[in-house]
Parts: structure tokens; C-alpha cells; sequence
């Protein structure tokens, strides 16, 4: 076999090209098929920003914030992280920069995304006058974008983790001695039959699956299955618990984000933000439509979308809202347009401000003793503070494509 080729003197254009052609070594993670279809997908990009994965990967940050926009048609990474400089060869084995995974979970999240915004692509040429990309959100129609985001994220789930990873995980596509199965569910169609003891029809490679998992993230009603079954098979509860509190803040959050969206004010109490999302007839007709080509995609490798149609317009936030780090991307701003905001105690919006504030200033440059603050920042959610005790400290440069509007909460 050949040796893959060197290609750090070339562009990430050029080296997604030649990927449709390369002769891949044998641990590649572009032998993974959904992998390779979201890396060499002319309508996709891959957008770096000026953040340090190290501070996640060394868990003083507790989640990833490279963040998320369907809306964008693509999926952000961190300057300074294993995915930035597996892009340099990815053609080569992934195995040497795969410690404890971490650079497949970024890979894999970045066919997650790719599905994300496949589904978004999809609605808007199945159902153009939706207008999923552009059209105002507001009190009447926020629950209609709500559903069209919880399909999307479905789609993104079901495509990846149930018809793809869950039967064969990337290790049969490149052995890497990974422990990674699906990346946002613990289902693993080896456990059939255990399901199948409380639910016997229960089936999940078909098209008719995404209708199920989409209801269940709009509604938290999964048929066939009830609590008296969660208790008698703890395989089943491993499962079910994580996809119901997952359902439960995919509603909260997708209510969040659009409201941060809306064209006006849009009031919800916590109760109404992760209430049940109405699914109509013609919300199930969508969903059927969609599953055939998500089918095709996942298992046939045929993408019925074709070439993506660039929005004429993007909805995005407008600037005179009030701030929320939890969907803003903190390395556009000043920091004279936040250290004054006022935040109330255990303030989860923020943490989120913090935390992308810590991620932008390279890991590796930070005396140990320094992170020590880290506890005392959180606790006292004061933006002045933060300033005070890391202002001196060197930053990454931001990114030249990085948006406004970034889906960071998760």
C-alpha cells in the first residue's frame, strides 16, 4: 500500500478533494462511510475557530464548546485540538492522536452535525415554503420551527447511532481499539432480543424508526414500552433514562435558541419550554418522506438531496437582544460589550460566558496556580472578576469564518 500523502502544505479544500480519491491506510477514519461522506461534502465546511480543546480534554471545562448551527451547513472545531491536526493527514491512521478517543468523538460528532444539517437541507427542498432557514421566528409560528429543529436532531441520531454505529461501531471500519459506540446513545442492536422481551415488534433498522425516535424527542411518549419494563431490565433503563432526559432538554433548548432567534420577545415559563411539541398529520407525512432518504443515505450511501441551495438569507439573532452565552459566540465580542453584565448566582448563562472565555486562551499558557480561580469564577459570576484574574493571559485569534450565532449550550 501506499503511503498516504503529506499535505500540510496544501489547502483543507485541496485535501477534502483528494479525499474522494485517496487510497485511505487501513486506520483512517475516512474508511468509516458517513465519516467520509460528511468530509468530502462539497456543501459542508469545516470552520475553525480560535479555541483550545485541551481545556475540555483536561476536564476544567466539563463540555465542548466548539458549538453548533444547522443553520451554517457546518461543523466548528477548535484551533488548537486532536481533530485540527488530524486534518493535516486524514488519510494517514488516525490511531497516534487518538487518545482516549477523543479525536473520533470529534469526528464522529462532525457526521452528527453533517446529518444536522442534511435534515435542514432536506425540509426546506421537500417543503420550501417553511423557509427553515430564513422566515421570522415569532409566538405564532415557534413551535413549528421547533418541530423542524427535534427532526433534524433526530435525523442526526438515528442516521449516526441507530442504523449506523449501533450495529458496527468505527472499529470495524478501522481498528483502532476503540472503546466508541454510538456517540449520544447507549442502543446496540446486539441487545435486540432484551428489548424485544418487553416490546416484541420492536424494530429499529427501518425507515418507520426515525418517526418513533422524532415523536419521542416532541412528545416523551416512546409505544411499546412502559416503567414497569424499565424496572425489570436495567439494559432497557440504560437506554430509555438517557434518551427521556435527553428528549426533555432538546425541548428546553430548542425553545431557548429560537426564542434568542425570534424577530420579538418571546416569554416562556421552564415548564412551557420543555412541554411536548405537537406532531400533525402533515408533520408525519414530512417525517415519512425524510426517512426514506435518510435510509438511503445511512444504508445505501445514495444522497437523494443532491447539492445543497445556498439560503438566499440566514435567521439570526438581533444585535439589540439582550446577550445569551449560551448562543452567542463570545470571541466576536469586546470585552467592554460584556464585563459589565450582571448575572444572578449559579447563573448557567455564565458559566457559558466563562467557559468560552477560558477556552480561547491556549491551555498550555496558563500557570497551574491560575487554575485554581477557575471554582471561584463559577461561583461568583463576575464577569469584572474574570477579567481581573485572566486578562493578562495570551488569546487565540479568532477564526476568519466563525458566526455570531453559535448553538454552545449542551
Amino acid at each position: 500500500m501506499k503511503s498516504p500523502p503529506v499535505l500540510s502544505s496544501e489547502s483543507l479544500h485541496e485535501i477534502r478533494a483528494a479525499a474522494v480519491q485517496a487510497e485511505l491506510h487501513p486506520e483512517s477514519l475516512l474508511r468509516i462511510p458517513l465519516v467520509k461522506r460528511a468530509f468530502t461534502s462539497p456543501d459542508f465546511r469545516l470552520v475553525e475557530r480560535g479555541i483550545d480543546a485541551y481545556w475540555n480534554y483536561q476536564n476544567v471545562i466539563p463540555i465542548g464548546i466548539s458549538g453548533f448551527n444547522p443553520l451554517q451547513g457546518a461543523y466548528f472545531y477548535a484551533k488548537s485540538s486532536f481533530f485540527s491536526r488530524w486534518l493535516k493527514r486524514p488519510f494517514a491512521s488516525a490511531r497516534e492522536l487518538n487518545e482516549n478517543d477523543l479525536l473520533l468523538k470529534e469526528v464522529l460528532f462532525m457526521a452528527h452535525d453533517f446529518l444536522h444539517s442534511w435534515a435542514y437541507q432536506m425540509v426546506e427542498k421537500l417543503r420550501p415554503e417553511a423557509e427553515v432557514f430564513s422566515r421570522g421566528i415569532d409566538a405564532e409560528n415557534i413551535e413549528e420551527y421547533s418541530f423542524y429543529h427535534l427532526l433534524s436532531e433526530a435525523v442526526a441520531t438515528v442516521g449516526l447511532d441507530y442504523w449506523f454505529l449501533s450495529i458496527n461501531d468505527a472499529n470495524h471500519y478501522c481498528d483502532l481499539g476503540s472503546t466508541k459506540g454510538p456517540v449520544t446513545v447507549s442502543y446496540r442492536e446486539s441487545h435486540l432480543q432484551e428489548y424485544r422481551r418487553f416490546c416484541p415488534d420492536f424494530e429499529v433498522q427501518t425507515p418507520k424508526f426515525l418517526g418513533k425516535i422524532t415523536k419521542f424527542y416532541c412528545t416523551g411518549k416512546f409505544p411499546g414500552f412502559d416503567a414497569s419494563d424499565l424496572r425489570h431490565s436495567p439494559r432497557l433503563l440504560a437506554w430509555l433514562r438517557h434518551e427521556l432526559s435527553y428528549g426533555v432538554t432538546q425541548r428546553r433548548l430548542t425553545r431557548s435558541w429560537l426564542i434568542f432567534l425570534a424577530d420579538e420577545p418571546i416569554e416562556m415559563t421552564e415548564t412551557e419550554l420543555s412541554a411536548p411539541v405537537s406532531v400533525t398529520p402533515e408533520h408525519e407525512l414530512l417525517i415519512e418522506e425524510l426517512s426514506r432518504a435518510l435510509w438511503q443515505l445511512v444504508k445505501h450511501d445514495e444522497d437523494l438531496c443532491g447539492r445543497w441551495v445556498e439560503p438566499a438569507s440566514r435567521r439570526h439573532s438581533g444585535h439589540r437582544r439582550e446577550p445569551d452565552f449560551r448562543f452567542l459566540n463570545l470571541n466576536l465580542w469586546e470585552s467592554e460589550q460584556w464585563r459589565g453584565l450582571k448575572f444572578g448566582q449559579d447563573s448557567k448563562a455564565f458559566q457559558y460566558l466563562l467557559y468560552q472565555y477560558l477556552a480561547a486562551i491556549p491551555f498550555a499558557s496558563v500557570p497551574r496556580e491560575r487554575l485554581k480561580y477557575v471554582k471561584l469564577m463559577t461561583r461568583e459570576c463576575d464577569p469584572q472578576l474574570v477579567q481581573l484574574l485572566l486578562a493578562d493571559l495570551p488569546r487565540l485569534p479568532v477564526g476568519a469564518d466563525e458566526p455570531r450565532d453559535l448553538f454552545i449550550a449542551n
